[in-house]
């Protein structure tokens, strides 16, 4: 088992590290993360609210869940690298073109949206399948640690970011992300990202040939609405709180480079959650790590909501919020891996990233209109807690997956 393991890292990690910086530097990194620093230099420069910056991030987020299944087809079929590099590319030049914002708060919105649109393919459902095809015994591991760039992406990001906009301001902030992405990541994953193992020329079955259920059979199963309806909840409240943290600890008090540490802690949580949940989740039961996780999650959000707590214990609460997000999607594509294996993962996978999605566009709309309504982040501190303890309900009652042939096998003998 362990030399099995090993030989798979072995093997992988070249496009394991690919993965890594893709998703780091894709939609679900360094633009989620770092979108909180840029809410206030907005509302000083334009006028904006707060709630009404906020929501941009939902209109972010709902053209991911517009192009996860499409884009879940298109590297069923055509591979990953491709669609990664250019959507990244895209990516960059959006955020160049932001620097020319004007006051119109649509425009704003429409820059968003667009972006969302192009960058489809720098998200989760493009590096999760090629690492599912390269890893079978080590999957979890694997999983975690592809995902953990978000979590470098939240520890460097905030701060790195905050002192760009302060040295340069606001343009200056989008035109770093912009040269990190099309200087960094790009060239990265053209060098080593490779979307099928290389032991044979044969290797390119196609997924057909790879045991599990169609997009049809999974969606007559109780596990696939589970999965979705589950983490809709979860993803909403983990978006609503991650875009609102800066500006929610700064009411509490703290300075804006005091708020980006905290928010670096977050990252750390996301970073070591992503590894040591991905060894979890290859040892003990998935739904068992989801109740736990989120449980705990929901407890950080009512110290949070609390007045007067000590440095110390916003540490605490804001590391669970970390771990709740880095288990989220790693939680999503190992479960759909297992729950339905890899003959349509890219299309499964896309439809539970568009109810991730779907939740995660809500939560930062319905958190920046409760901002403006009560003046407070208190309501939806509450409101968080519930739909989290919720989600580790129904995904941690989801019980054993079906014994799929382990796909290492299963490619064997195709080739």
């Amino acid at each position: 088992m362990a030399s099995d393991v090993l030989g798979e890292f072995r093997r992988g990690w070249r496009p394991l590290l690919a993965a890594s910086f893709g998703n780091g530097s894709g939609l679900s990194g360094i633009p989620f993360y770092t979108f909180g620093v840029f809410v206030l230099p907005l509302v000083a420069a334009f006028g904006w609210t707060r709630g009404q910056v906020s929501i941009a991030a939902s209109f972010l987020i709902v053209g991911t869940a517009i192009t996860a299944p499409i884009i879940g087809s298109i590297i069923d079929r055509f591979g990953a690298r491709r669609v990664g590099i250019l959507s990244m590319i895209a990516l960059a030049l959006g955020y160049a073109l932001l620097t020319q914002l004007s006051g119109s708060i649509a425009l704003f919105y429409a820059a968003w949206l667009t972006m969302s649109l192009v960058g489809g393919g720098t998200t989760p459902v493009v590096w999760t399948r090629t690492v599912a095809l390269w890893f079978d015994k080590g999957r979890g591991l694997a999983l975690g640690l592809a995902l953990a760039g978000s979590g470098i992406a939240g520890v460097f990001g905030p701060r790195l970011v905050t002192r760009a906009i302060e040295t340069w301001g606001w343009q200056g902030g989008y035109l770093a992300l912009a040269a990190f992405i099309l200087l960094v990541a790009v060239p990265v994953i053209a060098v080593f990202l490779s979307d099928r193992p290389a032991e044979s020329a044969q290797a390119h079955a196609t997924a057909r040939e790879l045991p599990g259920l169609t997009l049809e059979e999974s969606r007559h199963t109780a596990a696939f609405w589970k999965i979705a309806i589950g983490f809709f909840f979860v993803s909403g409240v983990i978006a609503a709180l991650i875009i609102n943290l800066v500006p929610l600890l700064i009411d509490r008090g703290m300075s804006k480079q005091g708020a980006a540490t905290i928010a670096g802690v977050m990252g750390i949580a996301v970073l070591c959650g992503r590894i040591g949940i991905g060894l979890l989740l290859d040892r003990i039961s998935a739904p068992l790590v989801s109740r736990t996780l989120l449980a705990f999650c929901a407890f950080g959000c009512v110290l949070l909501s609390l007045p007067d707590t000590p440095i110390w214990v916003i540490a605490i609460a804001v590391s669970s919020l970390g771990l709740a997000a880095a288990a989220e999607v790693d939680l999503v594509a190992f479960l759909t891996s297992r729950f339905f294996g890899m003959k349509a993962y890219g299309k499964i996978y896309g439809w539970q990233l568009t109810a991730f999605y779907l939740g995660a566009a809500i939560g930062p709309f319905a958190a920046g209109l409760a901002y403006d309504r009560f003046q407070s982040y208190v309501p939806t501190l509450y409101f968080a807690a519930g739909a989290l303890l919720f989600g580790s309900i129904v995904t941690g009652t989801l019980g054993k997956p079906p014994e799929f042939i382990p796909e290492a096998e299963a490619r064997s003998a195709v080739l």
